[in-house]
């Protein structure tokens, strides 16, 4: 049976940089080789919300975006490899980021992507499909994020299945992670005594804090204790009310992927 890889979904060459950092740094803690994905969207994955079909000429646009994109891309890797020494293959596929999604189900032991919003029409469902569909944990890259990956470490802590998942599958990371801030918002300090529980065995070293929001989205809470404590990844279980009461009203979940300046380690 082949072993498990870290899949890297470059939906476009946005962000595709600053993912394939965060990629090998993840290779190289888990010990896992990497796969790279890219999708040229054809024009039966486009639903715009103005018209029901794409005019002939959208289509050839279209058509000429996703080539030159994979052009691109196929020239940002081959430049990574050269740098980095990497071997990695590069899996492209024409049709839509759900469909492909669904191959590495069972083979892909988490992904990596960049920010959903940053990216062109057609390819804004991937983290969707990764973390909804597929069930595979995620780390999802700001296009704009330099700097160092899982150093300095934030977890949003509430007691929900979906965050103690992210614990389970990010725990290699919060284990050699030089610093762990542990942080509920609006909460009790007696949940903290859960936290420990939950975190000391993977983090031993963690610190833990109740934060009051003061008006504030629980999002903005903890991007800004992110920000203070110069943290380079968020730990968060992600969409507990599930896919389509978030999508018909955004949460904590919607607000931290569409604001957040540093990676987020998900898990559904």
């Amino acid at each position: 049976m082949e072993s498990k890889f870290i899949l890297v979904l470059l939906a476009s060459t946005t962000g595709a940089t600053q993912c394939l950092r965060a990629a090998s740094a993840m290779s190289e803690r888990l010990g896992q080789k990497l796969r790279l994905v890219h999708v040229e969207i054809g024009p039966r994955a486009i639903v715009l919300p103005s018209q029901e079909q794409l005019s002939e000429y959208e289509v050839e646009h279209l058509a000429e975006r996703e080539r030159a994109e994979t052009e691109k891309l196929q020239e940002i890797v081959a430049e990574w490899k050269r740098s980095n020494g990497a071997l990695a293959e590069f899996d492209l596929y024409k049709g839509d980021e759900w469909r492909v999604m669904r191959h590495y189900r069972k083979s892909a032991s988490m992904v990596i992507l960049a920010a959903p919003h940053a990216q062109p029409i057609g390819h804004r469902e991937g983290l969707r499909a990764a973390l909804l569909r597929t069930r595979h944990p995620v780390v999802m890259v700001p296009p704009a994020w330099e700097g160092s990956f899982a150093r300095r470490l934030v977890i949003g802590w509430r007691d929900i299945p979906p965050l103690r998942r992210a614990l389970a599958a990010f725990a290699p990371f919060l284990a050699s992670a030089e610093q762990v801030e542990v942080l509920a918002v609006d909460q009790e300090e007696s949940v903290l005594e859960g936290a420990r529980a939950a975190i000391e065995p993977i983090a031993a070293g963690a610190a833990y804090r109740v934060v009051a929001s003061e008006g504030r989205k629980t999002a903005t809470v903890l991007l800004d204790a992110a920000a203070a404590c110069h943290a380079d990844g968020l730990v968060m279980g992600a969409f507990r009310r599930g896919e389509i009461l978030n999508w018909l009203v955004p949460g904590t979940s919607s607000r931290l992927i569409s604001s957040s300046a540093l990676p987020l380690l998900m898990r559904r």
